[in-house]
């Protein structure tokens, strides 16, 4: 278990590329004793964090240095046993999913951490309106959607080139390309989004969404930066911008 404790970590603390994700994601899926593990390590943060006591910090580190499959907490002269079942493989994913983000994207969570909850909860799936249009911006949301990105990238890039007024097909080229992680083509498109000023849009959110996510040297700063305007004009994002600003 040593051995995977940095890569299980490495994951939950959003250090890992999207290729990286897809890996561990489907070792989960195909090794029920990695499954184990990642189980065990969620169920020792909960139990770490909720124990701040030095008695009991010194015992869990014993605990998982010999690898045990119990966890046994003395809380207020009365004994809590906490069991960690060998899972199967689809509830070792269940337990993986859920475990991180009630654990690690909670009060705790780091504006990073709260850009990865938004980008997983709204950009999974985009919605759409039912259309008989083959050539439109909801074939392209429905693409998208069943992960053909590509061919996504291409019916939004052909409706631009053909009305280059529509910045709406910026916004959903921006979303496709933050998605497959190419944040520097996101970050242009979601700039180019930023010129319609017809409506009220989330451009600047979106964009300290990217660098949030991006996480190269100086993109913490610019995006907090961006934050902050959206909090003081008021603009679209504004509440999770300004949950995002009190956790830096």
């Amino acid at each position: 278990m040593q051995d995977n404790l940095e890569y299980i970590d490495a994951y939950f603390q959003q250090m890992l590329n999207a290729e990286e994700i897809k890996r561990f994601e489907q070792k989960i899926a195909e090794d029920p004793e990695f499954a184990d593990e990642v189980a065990f390590y969620l169920a020792a943060k909960q139990t770490s964090k909720a124990e701040a006591d030095l008695e009991k910090k010194e015992r869990f580190r014993q605990l998982l240095e010999e690898q045990a499959p119990v966890i046994n907490i003395d809380r207020d002269r009365s004994t809590q046993r906490i069991w960690i079942y060998r899972v199967s493989v689809a509830a070792g994913v269940l337990v993986c999913l859920f475990l991180a983000w009630y654990f690690f994207l909670g009060n705790s969570a780091s504006p990073r951490q709260m850009a990865e909850k938004y980008i997983s909860e709204n950009f999974t799936t985009l919605s759409v309106t039912m259309t008989t249009k083959k050539d439109s911006i909801e074939e392209g949301k429905r693409l998208y959607n069943t992960g053909q990105y590509e061919a996504a990238i291409k019916q939004f890039e052909s409706i631009g080139q053909r009305d280059p007024g529509n910045y709406s097909t910026k916004k959903y080229l921006g979303i496709v390309y933050l998605r497959i992680a190419d944040y520097e083509k996101a970050l242009q498109y979601f700039q180019e989004f930023e010129k319609d000023t017809l409506y009220s849009n989330p451009s600047l959110f979106y964009q300290a969404l990217t660098l949030l996510k991006r996480n190269q040297p100086g993109d913490k700063q610019k995006a907090k930066e961006l934050l902050q305007q959206v909090r003081d004009n008021d603009l679209e994002g504004k509440e999770f911008a300004q949950k995002w600003l009190d956790k830096w």
